[in-house]
């Protein structure tokens, strides 16, 4: 996602100059041929997160449209109160962009991982948050964030494989379907596509079939997308490298929540309340620490689907 990134920020400012790349004291090998082409639109303003994201702000007031680019923790946590006050109250144009979420990070431990980013950036009026789960899918919502006027947090991690799957155009707030199913909808974000897809497989040789929705857009979240899955699935399971609050599950929940003729069984995925304290270059290998890897969620779909199954032939 990381080298998406940096091409897509490349591809975006050829085509709009008002575009910039602000970065605080990182990438700077990586991003050698933007310096060189456009180095009037390159600011490194160093280890200063929270002057940087007021910097960005004052800019994008006057016209520009800055993509601030860092590791997650340090550009939503770190300058939140600069986020908050000068991108969000003022509905700044300004996209913030957060390299190595959740545990990509994964030999660095708490200080380098980012299980609350999405809480964070989705509480803020004015600002939407979009998680992408592959490379394409990186710059379709760079340049989807380029045109879109206020504020956007894109939430990357370090590497992923391309999905293959056929994609209808990327929109703001609309969810993709990679897979059709017909007895369970599984709802995933980010790198957690990819193990919602390998559970899925998983779980064809227990004949049961799933349908996985790619919600790259947590806010403003396709409320009708999950309208339509609680009428038409008696289980639905949400998984993401986030913590269970305040991430996709709670905004998934909310939802369902209201949902009066709701008869979905819903249970989210995600870390639990406490930090990451195992230490791993792979980060699959925390995920499955932590309960979180293709086998543990096709085990929580199975358990969760038989006992919607037993359940509903008790009542009839």
């Amino acid at each position: 996602m990381r080298d998406s990134f940096i091409s897509s920020i490349y591809k975006v400012t050829k085509k709009d100059k008002n575009v910039l790349c602000i970065v605080g004291d990182i990438g700077a090998f990586l991003l050698r041929n933007y310096i060189k082409d456009f180095p009037n639109n390159y600011f490194n303003l160093g280890v200063a997160e929270a002057n940087m994201v007021g910097v960005a702000s004052g800019l994008a007031m006057s016209g520009k449209i800055p993509f601030v680019y860092t590791i997650t923790p340090f550009i939503t946590a770190r300058p939140y109160e600069q986020i908050k006050v000068d991108v969000c109250y003022n509905n700044a144009n300004v996209k913030l962009v957060g390299v190595g979420s959740g545990a990509s990070y994964g030999t660095m431990g708490s200080t380098h991982h980012s299980l609350d980013d999405l809480a964070l950036m989705s509480t803020l009026p004015n600002m939407t948050v979009i998680s992408p789960s592959d490379p394409l899918e990186v710059e379709e919502a760079v340049f989807a964030a380029a045109k879109h006027v206020g504020p956007v947090y894109i939430r990357l991690t370090l590497k992923s494989k391309p999905l293959i799957y056929k994609r209808e155009d990327f929109k703001i707030g609309k969810a993709r379907v990679v897979r059709n199913g017909k007895d369970v909808a599984v709802i995933a974000t980010g790198d957690m596509v990819e193990v919602a897809v390998d559970a899925a497989s998983i779980l064809e040789k227990e004949n049961i079939s799933c349908q996985i929705i790619n919600m790259h857009t947590i806010k403003p979240i396709d409320e009708r997308l999950i309208g339509d899955l609680s009428k038409k699935y008696k289980v639905i399971i949400s998984i993401e490298e986030h913590s269970v609050m305040g991430g996709l599950g709670s905004a998934i929940s909310s939802v369902l929540a209201q949902i009066p003729d709701n008869k979905a069984l819903f249970k989210a995925m995600g870390f639990r309340d406490e930090f990451v304290k195992i230490y791993a270059s792979d980060k699959h290998e925390i995920f499955n620490a932590y309960g979180l890897s293709e086998k543990h969620l096709a085990n929580e779909v199975l358990s969760l689907y038989m006992y919607a199954k037993s359940n509903n032939t008790r009542r009839h």
